[in-house]
């Protein structure tokens, strides 16, 4: 028996998960930091600003070479005639290095600054690819290239890419135990072991997504000269991106990392950088530019934004608790140190259809174009352009490089590098997906509501099976969970997620309250299946202790017989025995009550109580009946198995990517085997069909259209790797179990299952057989006439009954005189059909002769349902010359010829279709009101 509070405990442990889960973080983040580290942090952002204000183009130079060689023109003649100037024609001798956190000169080995020679050329060569009008002017170390462009691109790099990479090994080879963190990084503190560092790529091949976010009201700086805009770098913006980086060739799960940098609109070129404790990567960011004018507004951006922050932390209460350009998307203390990323992203020109004589008008329709994107006024711009960027990523500490996968290294089927749409576009594209889906839902409730006028009797509720039921509740239910808190963080596509979630709520909610139905109503099923249950535990535990004292008394020698003491007083005689007094039975069936009652009614308190009684003092019997299970129990495991689920996913998303499309196939194969437990059931219970064929088909099409978009659209809104062959895998499940449904219904739900598999039913639909000449195992009506030709029902009455009887044995031996005479009619009716029932008669002894050289005799009777006449086959047990009854009886023509009728076990015949539509109300035969098993 359950507890009774079993309910609010759970209640309790759902409140408790749902306060932890949602409950802010009050936490002061000041509290956390000490107030030197805050001061120490401070001092050195400051310091690594300044040295950002005084550096100029080549101030850093880690991978120039120590003889002195002339400086190149790109190097004297900067963009405002700045850069180069009080350094002369020459290089200095040697490398050069800035006094920033992981820019400075160390001693031992320091970052595989080498390599930024390589990572500049090959930002050139992107950009040159994605313009190539422009790839013929000037050499390629200088950026001389960027007035030449032609090509349009988008100005607000705001959206989303995705797309895939190869990884290409650094020229030097670096390893994190190689590095002294302690000198890199005086400032912080590391644990004595670090390991492996994290965000370490090493395989060769993966997948990579963007999330870029810029504001064009902050953070922009534009360079004129005489008052006049230039083109190229002259204008640059800050912008950040989260990238998520996956290594599909290794066990390792994906990293998620932030970078801050800065965006050439004119010249659609992105240069993004992490920063952490041992990586100031955003002070020197304009150092690792490709060239001086991209240096030149870089660093008057940086010194403005940068230097903004901190003023505004130094006046804040909290300080520097963190680093405000920090890489780390969470507090993850499992990797102390991780690898570090500079990301070039260079934007592709738009596709447009349409082609514009001038870069002016070209410039001027994406504005217009992005103004409409972000501030709609329904103007007709067709469809927007994908957007579109090329990608080369590197790791100065681990030493490698991603680049993304597209022409002209790469064929166009491996890879269009990355690739995307506008935040506005993804926006549009979320809300009518959501729309779509709320439709789905809808049409749902209406199929599920459809079904129910049908389920709406014991009978047909009983067919229904719970499992089947409590899978689509279960998958409503997470939707209405997952709705609801996508509704919280919402702002643009709220109204669609609120749709989604009322929806889904009124799904829940129907299908819960079917769901209650079909459980009160298959109560009793489960009583008798726990009794039996129980009764065989008790068979083999009382088996057991049979065998155990049978090997006990095998085992232990027969005691002595010692001589008793002769007794001196003589045993007392029995007390006479009394007669019992008659019980009378209750209408309710308490025979107990009844029995106790009578005997104290009767003064017989002497006398023993019934065994099934329970004694005053004596412990309960463990044999009671227990109470039915309440829904609400059942309602609070599916609560708990949602929670459990939930963060099991929540848990999934740091998986690989290999685990993770397992893990979500498997879920799905799950979700979508919905109809398997009804096919159980239907073996079980020996049913037909429990659900209408509009039912199962459209719940299957419906259900199975959110799997097609995740697995067949590649831009779907969860930026989701197509799969289109588990997709068909689902498909031919569902398919399947359609299928077998279908040939329960026509074959009959346990054809091909072995019968020791199901317990044993009863069949509505038996092969009648005249082998018994009582008549005993036929039905009632078939079997009172031996010569089976046709006869009354069992609902006629007797008077009825005898008369036919007795009128066609007068028709069988003195003609239809003597039958109209036994019947009461006149001589003119005998006169008038003596010869047509004489004909008629020789025609049904013909008719009956052959049907026994076919081993099958048609009788008729009345069906006590509809009062129409039903044919009825009766196979004989002599084999005629048309071949035996069995092989007619087990013949395609046989199963259907059986299908017509229906016989109860209480030996009553009836239509098909009547007694099916009888037995959706009522259980109950329509003759003697005996209980009928279940169709």
């Amino acid at each position: 028996m359950p507890s009774q509070n079993s309910d609010v405990r759970a209640l309790l442990i759902v409140l408790i998960l749902l306060w932890i889960f949602f409950s802010p973080d009050s936490s002061d983040p000041a509290s956390l930091t000490p107030p030197e580290i805050a001061h120490a942090r401070e001092a050195r952002f400051q310091g690594a600003l300044d040295v950002l204000n005084t550096t100029r183009w080549g101030g850093f130079a880690p991978d120039a070479p120590s003889s002195t060689s002339p400086r190149p023109p790109s190097e004297t003649n900067g963009p405002a005639g700045e850069i180069g100037k009080g350094n002369g024609d020459k290089h200095e001798q040697g490398p050069r290095f800035l006094n920033i956190t992981g820019f400075s000169q160390l001693d031992g080995k320091g970052y595989a600054w080498e390599d930024l020679g390589r990572f500049r050329n090959r930002c050139r060569e992107w950009s040159r690819n994605a313009f190539p009008s422009a790839a013929t002017v000037g050499p390629l170390d200088d950026d001389s290239w960027e007035p030449s462009m032609v090509g349009g691109t988008w100005k607000n790099a705001t959206g989303t890419l995705h797309g895939t990479w190869v990884r290409r090994p650094g020229t030097v080879v670096r390893q994190a135990a190689e590095y002294n963190l302690s000198a890199i990084a005086p400032g912080a503190t590391w644990p004595s072991s670090l390991g492996e560092w994290g965000r370490n790529i090493t395989g060769d091949h993966g997948k990579i997504e963007l999330r870029i976010d810029e504001d064009e009201g902050d953070g922009v700086y534009e360079d004129k000269v005489e008052g006049k805009t230039s083109r190229g770098a002259s204008l640059a913006r800050e912008i950040q991106a989260v990238a998520t980086i996956q290594d599909d060739a290794s066990e390792a799960s994906s990293w998620s990392l932030l970078l801050h940098g800065i965006h050439w609109p004119r010249q659609g070129a992105i240069l993004l950088t992490t920063s952490s404790e041992k990586f100031d990567g955003i002070f020197g960011l304009p150092h690792l530019a490709p060239g001086p004018s991209f240096f030149h507004t870089g660093q008057h951006l940086l010194n403005e934004t940068l230097g903004k922050i901190i003023q505004a932390r130094k006046k804040s209460k909290y300080g520097f608790p963190g680093n405000p350009w920090g890489s780390r998307m969470e507090d993850d203390d499992s990797f102390p140190a991780q690898c570090e990323y500079v990301m070039y992203l260079q934007l592709q020109p738009l596709e447009l259809s349409r082609q514009y004589d001038s870069p002016q008008l070209l410039e001027a329709y994406i504005e217009e174009l992005e103004r409409e994107l972000r501030h709609p006024t329904g103007a007709p711009i067709g469809k927007s352009p994908d957007l579109r960027a090329s990608m080369v990523a590197w790791s100065p500490d681990c030493s490698f490089f991603l680049e993304s996968k597209g022409p002209p290294e790469f064929p166009s089927v491996d890879g269009e590098h990355l690739v995307g749409m506008k935040e506005a576009m993804f926006t549009y594209t979320a809300k009518e997906w959501l729309i779509a889906f709320a439709a789905v839902m809808l049409g749902q409730i209406w199929l599920f509501k459809e079904q129910m006028k049908q389920s709406n009797t014991p009978s047909t509720t009983g067919r229904v099976s719970f499992w089947t039921i409590g899978t689509m509740l279960f998958a409503d239910g997470m939707i209405f969970v997952t709705a609801c808190a996508w509704s919280l963080n919402a702002t643009i596509t709220l109204l669609p997620c609120l749709l989604v979630t009322f929806a889904a709520f009124i799904s829940m909610f129907i299908e819960g309250a079917f769901l209650s139905e079909v459980w009160k109503i298959q109560e009793p099923e489960r009583r008798i299946r726990e009794r039996e249950r129980e009764q065989a535990a008790a068979a083999a535990a009382a088996a057991n202790r049979n065998a155990s004292s049978s090997s006990a008394t095998s085992t232990t020698p027969p005691p002595t017989t010692q001589p008793q003491p002769p007794t001196t007083q003589p045993a007392p005689p029995p007390a006479p025995s009394q007669p019992r007094q008659p019980i009378i039975v209750p209408s309710d069936g308490d025979i107990d009550e009844a029995e106790q009652l009578n005997n104290l009614l009767s003064g017989a308190s002497a006398l023993p109580l019934p065994a099934t009684a329970r004694q005053p003092g004596q412990p309960a019997s463990t044999n009671e009946p227990r109470p039915p299970t309440p829904f609400s129990t059942i309602t609070g495991r599916f609560v708990l198995a949602g929670l459990f689920l939930l963060f099991i996913s929540a848990v999934a998303t740091s998986w690989p990517s290999h685990i993770r499309s397992f893990y979500v196939n498997t879920l799905s194969f799950l979700y979508l085997s919905l109809w398997t437990p009804q096919i159980i059931r239907n073996a079980q219970r020996n049913s037909r069909q429990a659900f209408s064929w509009r039912f199962m088909i459209g719940q299957s099409l419906l259900r199975l259209l959110p799997f097609a978009y995740f697995f067949l659209r590649e831009d779907n809104v969860l930026l989701a790797d197509p799969d289109p062959f588990a997709f068909l895998v689902l498909v031919a499940w569902v398919w399947i179990q359609l299928w077998v449904i279908c040939a329960q219904s026509i074959l009959g739900p346990r054809f091909g299952v072995p019968k020791g598999w199901v317990r044993e039913a009863w069949d509505y639909h038996p092969v009648l057989r005249d082998d018994d000449l009582e008549g005993v195992s036929l039905p009632i009506g078939l079997a009172r006439t031996g010569t089976g030709l046709s006869s009354s029902s069992s609902s006629s009455s007797p008077t009825e009954e005898r008369v036919r009887e007795r009128a066609w044995s007068v028709v069988s031996l003195g003609g239809p005189a003597a039958a109209a005479a036994a019947t009461g009619e006149g001589s003119a009716a005998v006169a008038t059909t003596g010869s047509a029932g004489g004909t008629r008669n020789r025609e049904r002894e013909k008719e009956k002769e052959r049907e026994k050289q076919k081993g099958v005799t048609m009788r008729s009777v009345d069906c006590a349902i509809c009062r129409e006449l039903l044919e009825v086959p009766v196979f004989n047990n002599n084999k005629g010359s048309g071949g035996s009854s069995d092989s007619a009886a087990s013949g395609i023509t046989g199963v259907f010829a059986r299908k017509a009728y229906m016989v109860t076990p209480c030996r009553h015949i009836f239509h098909t279709n009547c007694l099916e539509g009888w037995m959706k109300y009522r259980l109950q035969c329509p003759i003697c009101r005996e209980e009928l098993p279940p169709l």
